[in-house]
């Protein structure tokens, strides 16, 4: 994990298989340098009426990086890749690091 902004879904996936993706995230102030008690973490409420694609919105606000529980279907990860938001998931030593520190899992 580098510094940078990154969105930590609320249930912890991007996704609901009954109601689509997630609208409320952990947005957190990363930075590599500093401890994460001191890190600054707000809560982001995407609005899919206002901005319609999560991507838009997710880079409105300047997030760089995503971590999941659980790794997103394909096409969700390629869409976030392609606008240049990166993914990391359980399978990530660096994801589970930052989750398990701030107590998410």
């Amino acid at each position: 994990m580098t510094t940078g902004k990154i969105a930590i879904p609320y249930y912890g996936n991007l996704t609901h298989p009954t109601s689509g993706f997630e609208r409320i995230f952990f947005i957190i102030d990363h930075d590599a340098q500093r401890p994460v008690q001191q890190q600054a973490v707000s809560l982001g409420i995407w609005d899919a009426k206002q901005t319609p694609f999560l991507t838009s919105w997710l880079h409105d606000i300047g997030v760089e990086q995503v971590v999941c529980s659980k790794k997103p279907d394909e096409k969700t990860l390629v869409t976030m890749i392609s606008a240049g938001i990166r993914v990391f998931s359980e399978g990530s030593e660096a994801a589970k690091r930052l989750l398990k520190q701030l107590n998410v899992i």
